[in-house]
């Protein structure tokens, strides 16, 4: 199932190369949609951390920046 998955997030991807290649046609928005319904309902969701990471963040200073 792995694969197949696979396969359809690339077929997907290649489908919103071509049309970002190409001139706008009618019907692109269409594809592009339906392109990312395909690739979104494929992939699993990313999980955000939003722990701070001091070490990271520790020559930021106090406004993170």
């Amino acid at each position: 199932m792995k694969n197949t998955s696979n396969a359809t997030v690339e077929l997907a991807m290649g489908r919103l190369f071509r049309l970002m290649a190409g001139p706008a046609m009618p019907g692109d928005v269409v594809d592009y949609e339906r392109c990312r319904r395909v690739i979104l309902a494929e992939l699993a969701p990313v999980e955000v951390d939003y722990r701070p990471n001091y070490a990271r963040d520790h020559a930021r200073g106090a406004a993170g920046k």
